[in-house]
């Protein structure tokens, strides 16, 4: 029993339980519909400094070859342990962001 607890509250803290955002997985459509979105898989994310579960920086490639570096400022739905496990399996995520000044691009929401 013991056990199962464990497993749910891992799966709970890395899926982005308890965070507001409205859920996280894939839903970036119907909270941000006007945002841009870019699809890819990931090259390097890099937690914040300030709070390990968002990223400062997250890369990724599409699939024409193509580059995108977003920064955040905090949560975007899913944790950085998430975005990482996204790395290592070589699964794609979609980024809905915001072109910020300077070319900085923002993420609003990261989903599977």
């Amino acid at each position: 029993m013991a056990f199962v607890l464990a497993a749910a509250l891992a799966c709970a803290l890395a899926c982005g339980g308890g965070q507001p955002s409205g859920g996280g997985h894939g839903d970036g459509d119907s909270l941000f519909p006007r945002l841009p979105k870019v699809t890819g898989h990931i090259d390097r994310v890099e937690a914040d400094p300030d709070n390990p579960r968002h990223f400062r920086v997250l890369r990724i490639t599409d699939a024409e070859g193509r580059t995108w570096r977003f920064r955040s400022k905090g949560w975007v739905g899913v944790s950085v342990g998430h975005l990482k496990d996204h790395q290592i399996q070589g699964t794609p995520v979609t980024v809905w962001y915001e072109e910020q000044s300077g070319g900085i691009q923002l993420a609003r929401f990261v989903g599977d």
